[in-house]
């Protein structure tokens, strides 16, 4: 007691804290596509949270456009999948996403790879009860946000994390509302998910180790009336090189939102602003076209990621933790599993069914991954090896380049000090990977293996295994719910059935956690 009252002493003359203060398990500093994912995925394992997000609203500046499986996969898990889906059906007003074109400007550009091939290659990942999305962040966020909002959860978008410090077993920080006066909020974990800029990794001083840029843009999002320019020749992509401009289009809606992303030299710096509309017209290849340019800003292809992703009580999710190029979809898709990872590892770990060193795995876990996919997507920097294209001029990119399922599904969980991860050929419930979907039927309905998982642990046992059915899940691993095949639930197709999909005798077992990653398999020694 004395030593509380010696700490709070010191805290208050530091770190003066405003006088009202309100407490919560977590706090989450980031209202974007990672934060407002990390509220859903707390908000359904019964964690209170407060989340706050300097922006008075969602971004209205497009970035991500496509939804990977996984992120799918998560969504559904969470409960917004279908609402994600009804987002996306509204997003193209004509063809769809998907295709490449390159040319001298996009009124010349000749395809590459057409939208069923594209499409093709993104539905064969891997087998999923979800799918590849193409729907814009734009209309992602303000989606999750309502979800968030109508279940209960406390979001304070205008509200700015100004400062924060930490004592053994408590965050207390500082937040200024948009009407300038600032509150308390102590809590028993931060997740920092505030952006590449993020101001708790700067509070931290985590470093960050970065890859050079072989490529710098300008980004210029623009509406203009280009549905007939592109009508039966929509695409996800276009590249575009002429004597005036080199530079990339990214569809928004295939008729009259769009952005350029203007490639630069960066010892010359970006041009002018007043010059970017001759530059768009002179890329599009229409001199008398009426732009108008909403938004624009420098970015650059190099890799950033944080050298660790833990510090004390807080943790850094998404942007915060890494930044790459958006060339693949990894950059979102990362940052999303990442607050799916921890978010159970903080629920865990609040309700007593896990120590501390639970949470040091998410580090362990994460961080390898994000270096790998980084990697990855600056690989994909080559326009044709993007979309799986090998040339003459790209081969040696292709020597290294991993395809989009090994990166985005089948990458198996290293425990610490083990080697870097890697990647699995086929899902079948190895340790470390997410246990693989196949269609099922259990009470009377049917449903994904993947829909098993996510409240808890749950021990998947073959028909013949010598286990006896047991409940509800729970997050102590020492209390997993028991579902035994052909008696809690059977598989809707044998070619996919319980040998198929863990490679395991009937009277086989395996323990997966509450995100759907296998802990250990009754053929294997149990991990600690």
């Amino acid at each position: 007691m004395i030593d509380k009252l010696i700490t709070d002493k010191f805290y208050a003359k530091v770190c003066p804290m405003p006088t009202s203060v309100t407490t919560t398990p977590v706090l989450i500093a980031g209202g974007g596509l990672v934060g407002l994912s990390a509220a859903l995925f707390l908000q359904r394992l019964d964690v209170p949270f407060i989340l706050v997000e300097k922006n008075t609203g969602v971004s209205s500046l497009p970035r991500a456009r496509g939804i990977h499986l996984r992120t799918m996969e998560l969504f559904r898990q969470a409960g917004v999948e279908d609402a994600v889906t009804d987002a996306a059906a509204g997003a193209w007003r004509q063809g769809a996403f998907g295709g490449a074109r390159r040319g001298r400007t996009l009124v010349d550009a000749q395809p590459v790879i057409d939208i069923a091939a594209m499409q093709s290659k993104l539905a064969a990942i891997a087998p999923s009860p979800s799918r590849f999305t193409a729907c814009p962040q734009t209309l992602i966020e303000p989606v999750l946000r309502r979800h968030v909002e109508a279940r209960g959860g406390d979001v304070r978008f205008g509200h700015t994390l100004v400062s924060f410090s930490m004592t053994g077993d408590t965050v207390l920080a500082t937040v200024r509302g948009p009407d300038g006066v600032e509150a308390g909020i102590e809590a028993a974990w931060l997740v920092g998910a505030d952006g590449g800029g993020s101001f708790v990794r700067r509070h931290l001083g985590i470093d960050t180790v970065d890859t050079p840029a072989p490529q710098h843009f300008v980004n210029i999002f623009f509406h203009a009336d280009l549905g007939r320019t592109v009508q039966g020749r929509t695409f996800s992509q276009c590249e575009v090189a002429n004597a005036t401009v080199r530079g990339l289009f990214l569809a928004m809606d295939n008729a009259d939102k769009w952005s350029f992303h203007l490639e630069y030299d960066p010892v010359q710096g970006p041009p002018p602003d007043h010059a970017l509309p001759g530059l768009v017209r002179a890329a599009i290849g229409l001199d008398d076209l009426g732009i108008d340019i909403r938004s624009h800003g420098t970015w650059n292809t190099g890799v950033r990621v944080a050298t660790r992703y833990r510090s004390g009580r807080a943790f850094l999710c998404g942007d915060a933790a890494h930044v790459m190029p958006p060339w693949g979809g990894f950059n979102a898709t990362t940052g999303i599993a990442d607050a799916h990872n921890l978010a159970w590892k903080l629920a865990a770990t609040l309700r007593g069914d896990a120590d501390a060193a639970l949470l040091d795995s998410y580090d362990s876990e994460r961080r390898p991954l994000a270096v790998r996919n980084g990697h990855q997507a600056l690989l994909r920097s080559d326009f044709y090896a993007r979309f799986g294209i090998e040339t003459d001029a790209n081969r040696h990119v292709f020597a290294g380049l991993l395809d989009t399922g090994d990166v985005l599904l089948r990458h198996r969980y290293r425990e610490a000090g083990d080697a870097p991860p890697d990647s699995v050929v086929q899902l079948q419930a190895q340790t470390g990977t997410r246990f693989p979907h196949a269609w099922i039927r259990r009470d009377g309905r049917q449903m994904s293996t993947l829909d098993l998982f996510g409240s808890g642990y749950v021990l998947l046992a073959g028909p013949a295994a010598p286990v006896a059915s047991s409940g509800r899940a729970s997050l102590s691993r020492a209390n997993p719910a028991v579902l035994v095949a052909g008696r809690d639930f059977d598989f809707v197709d044998a070619a996919t059935g319980w040998h198929a999909s863990t490679a395991l005798p009937d009277d086989g077992h395996v323990l997966v956690r509450p995100d759907g990653f296998v802990l250990y398999r009754s053929d294997e020694p149990p991990r600690d």
